[in-house]
């Protein structure tokens, strides 16, 4: 019993800490927040976390089409490694999403020392 929790507590820190098989190889790997429920074109060949939630997805297509595949089913991409990272790797928030975001990270962060240019590209 001990050495299968050993296991499973294994298999959940691989994941946690994206050691696990399917983070390994050279296409862009891709962050989906999707509703958990949602089934997408996008499954075939993705690790799902977070009760379906959040999907992994290796994948070297567009940015652009990523983005809109993940939108067309409520949710949002997130280039995560890999690929092309000239442009911006988060999807970008609608204007109210990024009226709050920027809002909250006002609050937490008002000289804009963490992660500068990171999330925003003008801050």
């Amino acid at each position: 019993m001990q050495a299968e929790q050993q296991e499973d507590n294994g298999f959940w820190e691989g994941l946690r800490d994206l050691q696990l098989g399917f983070f390994s190889g050279d296409a862009p790997l891709w962050r989906l927040s999707l509703a958990p429920a949602a089934h997408s074109d996008l499954d075939a060949d993705c690790l799902v976390d977070w009760g379906g939630a959040q999907r992994w997805l290796r994948d070297d297509r567009p940015t652009a089409e990523m983005r809109q595949r993940a939108a067309a089913h409520g949710g949002h991409a997130t280039l995560f490694r890999g690929g092309n990272r000239q442009g911006e790797v988060f999807q970008p928030l609608n204007p109210v999403q990024d009226r709050l975001h920027r809002a909250l990270k006002q609050v937490f962060d008002p000289r804009g020392i963490l992660n500068p240019g990171r999330l925003y590209p003008d801050w």
